[in-house]
């Protein structure tokens, strides 16, 4: 056998086996066959509408403080529950800005997303180290972007739950320079599922938002786990993130955002992992388990390097 042919059937082997082993963490996450087809069930009919606001209340508010404790903060919330057509227009749902006040002193990076912290840390040798020791390399979790401003730069991983909310912020006065889409699997991205036999954050499919600062680049990277039917950008609504080749988006003029402004939305939940350069000598403000909100700072900034 040749070597392309070698090659060729090796890279189709590695496909076949990532397919089952996504295929195997849903099964077990779900308890069995029956509990995965119910979930398949449920991520198709998320976006139907439903059509009474009593069965919405009851949906929204007792079935998911059962499956996914302690439920929704309906306060939170832009519109009453009962006001959301379908669980996509629920996930994706805004909330009051009173409840996310967005610090206006610049000295920081803000997380771009609620959830929970799964690791922070430093870049070292171009890698990242997350849940359970694994290690992952800067430029394949970029797909392929220069990886060199971020060795010796801070990074912190969020997982967002289903009661979160699931749109993505900017974390940084910033120009948004280029948002790449990599396709990819949908391996569970939760914690006890993380091997290194799969590494889920380069292995997925994920967006990755490049943004310029005063001080130096950040980077911005959501990547989809299991039932993730879309990423949008509201920012550029044409953008689709479905093909099977990595595209790139830039935009004509490209736009300035500000601290706390809405750049993406998952439908459904996933993971963001947010990079700092080392130029804005980041220190990290949060740990490993500990809750975050979108807005909250995530990182101490260096006044002098923001101030350059």
């Amino acid at each position: 056998m040749k070597t392309s042919e070698k090659l060729s059937a090796a890279g189709l082997s590695r496909r076949v086996s990532i397919r089952l082993e996504q295929f195997r963490q849903a099964r077990r996450i779900h308890g069995g066959l029956r509990g995965l087809g119910t979930a398949v069930l449920g991520v198709k009919l998320s976006r139907l509408p439903i059509p009474s606001r009593r069965l919405r209340g009851r949906l929204f508010r007792d079935l998911y403080a059962r499956m996914y404790p302690p439920g929704l903060n309906a306060d939170e919330a832009e519109r009453p529950l009962e006001d959301y057509p379908s669980f996509n227009a629920l996930f994706t749902r805004a909330l009051k800005r009173e409840h996310r006040p967005i610090p206006d002193d610049g000295a920081s990076l803000l997380s771009p997303c609620d959830g929970v912290v799964q690791d922070t840390g430093r870049v070292e040798n171009g890698r990242l180290m997350t849940v359970k020791g694994i290690e992952y390399s800067v430029e394949s979790l970029l797909g392929g972007l220069d990886p060199g401003p971020y060795e010796g730069g801070q990074f912190a991983i969020v997982f967002l739950s289903p009661i979160d909310c699931h749109r993505v912020f900017s974390p940084t006065d910033a120009v948004m320079e280029e948002a790449i889409h990599v396709p990819g699997a949908r391996l569970l991205v939760h914690p006890p599922f993380q091997t290194a036999e799969y590494p889920v954050y380069t292995l997925n499919e994920r967006v990755i938002f490049r943004l310029a600062t005063s001080s130096g680049p950040c980077a911005v990277v959501m990547v989809a786990g299991w039932g993730v039917g879309n990423i949008t950008l509201p920012l550029a609504p044409d953008f689709r993130t479905n093909g099977r080749r990595i595209e790139s988006h830039r935009w004509p003029s490209p736009p300035e955002v500000r601290r706390g402004d809405w750049i993406a939305t998952f439908e459904l939940g996933s993971t963001v992992v947010l990079l700092a350069s080392a130029a804005l000598k980041a220190t990290p403000l949060v740990s490993p388990n500990e809750k975050v909100r979108y807005g909250q700072p995530v990182f101490k900034l260096d006044p002098c390097a923001v101030a350059r």
